[in-house]
């Protein structure tokens, strides 16, 4: 395992350090100046001395060098793996110096106690440092970079790499793809950032927040590469770090280190690109199938999902045609198997059931735009297939009322997401919940008090049940079934399995107790409203 070290070489193991504060390595990390290779003394002054002649070098010690530190004069140990530059000078008084030392000799200071040691000019020593760092970030791919890519290959887990580079880092991190949906962010050290947090919780950046971001100097000025880049904005108090992240040079996702408890360094940059590569080799290997490429169809409709004015959006697509009646569909597996499943398998089957649909997807769910030849509703044999497909793969659906321009996709989809989510709450045994039959519903979801909507239910309902109690009678489901079928007395006997006769005495006790008219249309309106409501309060039961 290749981690932090303790002064006695031994290594803390990575798991061990998910268990510890990261303020703990604080300290460590402002002693470093970089974390990223591996060599032994004599090959890097040996590789050191082809640029920069050396004064003096000893060598009695073997030991593998993991990093490279300044001397700041306010060390009082030093670590037996790292290669400290400084003067001489710096090392007075100091009883137990450094194992390795790259040095200017400016006083008369003894540094015979120094195992490996190698003289520079003064002119030389920030020269032989950047040299060193070079040298040491190209040997065997960087240690920050071992880390993480045994990490990826231990657990095949995104959301681990990025905890464990988080750690490392001493700082948040979010990973997102070019169109700003959060993939993963760091638990281990949370993001605090306000601004970030209320993305995270949707899971995605909003359509003005994404143009705010891109209008910033120094995301417009970043080259194509992974150099990491500092931006800020007004509406946030903390510095960030960015960095691009690439897959066979086409960006497909950026980093982002959020400054906490530890403050950025020039480090942090160097150590944040070396992170992008060890993202960019976990979604190579474990989760390529989150890079699609999808559909301008699907940039389109994902656009308008997260935001995007629907009069300047559409006109940036040209080209793309659509029915002239359409439908939105908010798709849920009630049975996640993954995205790669999801992505691999259940839209297939959904684009061959609903035949011209067009995907994206949202918050955790598959947004169907699916056009409409004829009727508003699915014909008789696709809505076969596509209940056979909700039994197959456990869905649960949401089908929006029909509309004509594809600018209304964002409006009508949330229709789609109040039907799936109303119809699990009040019918789960229906898994095709369609909005038509839950407006009202929708109407009292926006109600903010849900407790005051009792006072806008007819008292005959309230009347009844207390009767009922009483009386070990049923009145009160026998007026909803009337109402339930448009006050018809024949239908509403055979579904109480009642007789006519019998239900017209039932109905004639309920004017009396309830004190109401039966035949008045406001009165029956209302009460159709009022079992509504109870529906919604659960009280109808």
């Amino acid at each position: 395992m290749i981690g932090f070290s303790y002064m006695d070489g031994r290594r803390l193991d990575i798991d061990n350090l998910w268990m510890m504060h990261y303020a703990n390595f604080k300290v460590l990390r402002e002693q470093h100046l970089v974390g990223s290779g591996s060599m032994k003394f004599n090959d890097l002054v040996a590789k050191i001395s082809v640029n920069i002649p050396i004064i003096k070098n000893a060598c009695k010690n073997q030991m593998e060098i993991i990093d490279i530190a300044l001397i700041d004069g306010r060390q009082n140990s030093f670590q037996g793996n790292i290669l400290y530059f400084g003067y001489s000078s710096q090392l007075a008084g100091i009883e137990n110096p450094p194992c390795h030392g790259i040095l200017v000799k400016d006083d008369e200071t003894r540094i015979d106690q120094i195992q490996n040691l190698a003289l520079v000019a003064p002119a030389e020593l920030f020269s032989a440092v950047n040299l060193a760092r070079t040298l040491m970030k190209t040997s065997g791919g960087g240690l920050l970079y071992e880390e993480l890519i045994k990490r990826a290959n231990e657990t095949r887990d995104l959301q681990a790499v990025v905890n464990t580079a988080s750690i490392l880092l001493g700082n948040s991190l979010i990973f997102s793809d070019v169109n700003f949906k959060i993939l993963a962010h760091s638990t281990s050290i949370p993001v605090t950032d306000d601004l970030w947090k209320d993305n995270i919780r949707q899971g995605y950046c909003s359509y003005d927040f994404i143009q705010a971001v891109q209008q910033l100097k120094p995301i417009q000025q970043a080259a194509h590469t992974t150099d990491a880049v500092e931006v800020s904005c007004t509406e946030s108090p903390y510095r960030k770090l960015s960095s691009k992240v690439f897959h066979n040079d086409i960006q497909v996702g950026f980093l982002l280190m959020i400054e906490g408890e530890t403050p950025v360094t020039p480090v942090h940059m160097e150590m944040l690109e070396v992170v992008s590569h060890a993202i960019s080799y976990t979604t190579i290997h474990y989760f390529s199938y989150l890079f699609q490429t999808g559909t301008r169809y699907q940039q389109l409709l994902y656009e308008l999902l997260i935001g995007a004015p629907p009069e300047n959006i559409v006109s940036c697509f040209p080209g793309l045609e659509f029915a002239s009646k359409l439908m939105a569909l908010s798709v849920l597996p009630t049975r996640y198997l993954g995205e790669r499943h999801l992505k691999d398998h259940l839209v297939p089957a959904l684009k061959e059931v609903l035949t011209g649909s067009h995907v994206t997807y949202h918050e955790g769910k598959v947004a169907v735009l699916v056009p409409l030849l004829k009727n508003d509703r699915f014909p008789d044999e696709q809505l076969k297939e596509l209940q056979n497909l909700v039994a197959a793969e456990h869905l649960r659906i949401g089908v929006s009322n029909t509309f004509t321009h594809v600018e209304s996709f964002a409006k009508y989809y949330h229709q789609a997401v109040s039907a799936l989510n109303l119809g699990k709450r009040l019918n789960p045994e229906n898994f095709i919940c369609y909005y038509l039959d839950y407006q009202f519903y929708d109407l009292l979801d926006h109600v903010e008090d849900e407790a005051q909507l009792g006072q806008f239910c007819h008292p005959a309902l309230s009347i009844l049940r207390q009767y009922d109690r009483k009386n070990e009678t049923c009145l009160y489901d026998t007026l909803k079934v009337y109402l339930d079928v448009g006050g018809s007395i024949k239908r509403a006997s055979e579904k109480l399995f009642v007789h006519r006769n019998s239900l017209a005495y039932r109905l004639e006790r309920i004017a009396e107790i309830s004190n109401i008219d039966l035949n008045d249309a406001y009165i029956r309106f209302m009460l159709r409203m009022s079992y509504l409501i109870d529906c919604y309060k659960g009280q109808d039961t």
